[in-house]
């Protein structure tokens, strides 16, 4: 007598865990490339991000990330080429995951890494001709210079004010550092603090008249004029100009106890502390 055996059918082979693991590999590509992202930055000026560093991170997470279904994709099909218990869930299931890597994180990634390709074209030019037609200490003396005619235009004196001149770094045309230098005059230096406005009564008592503070103020715009500086939008009882050669700004304002003047320059080669000769 033959035993009845109980018929059931072939096991089918879903390559379900190619789909989990590339599921839970894809959100977590998200915070990794997020992650990379970020890295490097410590608040704002004080960046210390590159976008070579951001590109080859990101890179490397979106490799992962796709590699993964990716390698189901091709296993599951070659498995199912042997063996037809292997259903298409799994490749099918794959192949969305490696479409959404690619959307998701394969975009952004060449977007940056485009970025970057621009960043060293533009590092491997040249300075300007304007950035660098002035060394540090020819900059910081034709800088006074215009500051001190200025001053002497409005009918101050620069000795008895209060004279500030310091240089900043600044990113140059071709993304190397490069220094811009500032000067200020403000009069008196010596005010008592008591006779300065406390009040916005006080301080609106201390305004010119308009064409009072025009005229005062007409032979230090003929200076920044002379400089090569340009009109731009008036400031109340103030003036500024603007300029696309080695001065940036000029800013100069007066009232009825105190003026002042600002200039300020481009973005120049070099820094204070470069030991250039001023003949160079």
């Amino acid at each position: 007598m033959v035993d009845d055996v109980a018929w059931s059918p072939p096991r089918r082979r879903n390559g379900i865990w190619w789909i989990v693991a590339s599921g839970l590999l894809l959100p977590a590509g998200w915070i990794a490339w997020l992650l990379v992202a970020l890295a490097g930055y410590n608040g704002a000026g004080n960046s210390t991000h590159t976008l070579s560093g951001q590109t080859g991170g990101s890179i490397v997470v979106t490799v992962v990330c796709a590699g993964v279904p990716l390698t189901g994709l091709v296993l599951l099909l070659v498995q199912r080429q042997r063996d037809r218990s292997v259903t298409l869930v799994g490749p099918i299931g794959c192949a969305v995951f490696v479409v959404l890597v690619a959307v998701t994180l394969g975009y952004p990634t060449t977007r940056v890494a485009q970025s970057w390709a621009a960043e060293e074209e533009q590092r491997a030019q040249p300075p300007t001709a304007t950035e660098t037609s002035r060394t540090p200490a020819q900059a910081e003396r034709d800088l006074a210079a215009v500051g001190e005619r200025a001053v002497r235009a409005m009918g101050g004196d620069p000795e008895t004010g209060d004279v500030v001149q310091f240089p900043r770094g600044c990113s140059l045309s071709n993304l190397e550092q490069g220094t811009e230098y500032t000067w200020r005059w403000s009069f008196p230096a010596d005010a008592d603090a008591d006779d300065e406005p406390q009040t916005e009564a006080d301080r609106k008592a201390d305004l010119l008249p308009q064409d009072q503070a025009e005229a005062r103020l007409a032979p230090v715009r003929e200076v920044f004029l002379d400089a090569g500086l340009r009109d731009a939008d008036p400031l109340g009882w103030d003036i500024r100009v603007v300029g696309d050669d080695w001065l940036a700004e000029g800013n100069a304002g007066v009232t009825r106890t105190s003026g002042d003047v600002m200039i300020e320059t481009t973005c120049l080669a070099g820094g204070p502390g470069d030991g250039y000769d001023d003949d160079a």
